[in-house]
């Protein structure tokens, strides 16, 4: 189980423990930690510059001209992004750093003007794909400050060995909950929205193997009772898919996820928070708005999120619409 350090802290305040402590807790608990990783390690040398001043490199179109405060003063900067803002901030890496990847910046002269560093995208930094423009950073920060720190990145990820009997620390929460001491503060919980005033409604009925909320739009079946007791659902109306909020990413990453889309993330982020697996289909893709939950039939394939229509065996618990496979349970 893959935690993120910063993340467990967050969920309890209380625990008071260097990563060092806690593993050594974790240890007498039952649960050591086969590996650790310090996400911060390759953002060592990068820092927080702001952008003093832009304007278009006079012998390059797509070139622009900056002065970066940064931790050693002004120093010119040659920018290949088109989106350079005056007066914002920017992960900076200067002349001598080194990025995660290993290249090392130095001083060069670009088209006539001589370049003193580096602003940095997500992709150089290897936070995320983004690499159509450098990363801007929102809110008020300290030109020359450490990055890692002022992005909240400075975090380590611990990879924890989880014995079969111990299924209550497969989330954050869980793991949290050994860690903290006894009468000390409390866990923090996420707050749900609840009545309607939260603009939440649901509305549903149960009978053993069925469930049909005409009201919500979806059908629940399950044919294999012994091997699935219970399949909830709800439909969320109004969604656009995009790209999730950063700290969200960050979060992700950090607990060794690899960020898809605001939907998909949420869905991931809700399982490694409270260790509540979940699973978000489009509504309109589901045949006859049916999920059927229940083992795959002879001959069956599943088509992944690579594309790849791969063969599934009939003692696999599969979750179909009603038509086809849409994901193993």
């Amino acid at each position: 189980m893959k935690v993120s350090y910063r993340w467990l802290c967050d969920v309890a305040p209380g625990i008071g423990l260097t990563v060092d402590e806690a593993m050594a807790r974790l240890a007498l608990r039952g649960a050591p930690v086969e590996e650790v990783e310090d996400l911060a390690a390759g953002l060592r040398d990068i820092v927080v510059g702001q952008v003093l001043d832009a304007r278009p490199h006079p012998n390059a179109d797509r070139l622009t001209l900056c002065r970066v405060l940064g931790p050693d003063g002004e120093v010119p900067v040659v920018c290949g992004a088109p989106d350079v803002r005056s007066g914002s901030f920017y992960p900076f890496a200067p002349v001598g750093a080194k990025l995660p990847g290993g290249f090392r910046i130095g001083k060069r002269k670009i088209r006539g003007h001589f370049s003193q560093g580096m602003l940095c995208s997500e992709r150089e930094l290897e936070l995320g794909d983004d690499q159509a423009g450098i990363m801007l950073l929102k809110g008020d920060y300290e030109a020359g400050a450490p990055f890692a720190p002022a992005a909240e990145l400075d975090d380590h990820r611990l990879d924890v060995e989880v014995t079969p009997n111990r299924g209550d620390l497969l989330s954050h929460v869980g793991i949290a909950r050994e860690l903290h001491p006894v009468g000390q503060g409390g866990i923090v919980l996420p707050a749900f929205p609840t009545g309607a005033g939260a603009g939440v409604g649901l509305e549903s009925s149960f009978a053993r193997g069925s469930s049909d909320s005409a009201s919500a739009g979806v059908r629940i079946r399950i044919e294999d009772p012994e091997l699935c007791s219970r399949y909830l659902g709800a439909v969320i109306r109004g969604v656009t898919v995009g790209p999730s909020p950063r700290w969200l990413a960050n979060r992700l990453r950090a607990a060794g996820q690899r960020p898809i889309n605001n939907v998909v993330d949420a869905t991931n982020y809700v399982m490694l928070e409270l260790g509540q697996p979940l699973h978000a289909f489009d509504l309109h893709r589901l045949a006859d708005a049916t999920i059927v939950v229940g083992r795959a039939r002879p001959g069956e394939t599943l088509v992944t999120l690579d594309g790849e229509a791969r063969p599934i065996t009939s003692e696999m618990l599969m979750i179909r619409d009603a038509d086809r496979p849409v994901a193993i349970a």
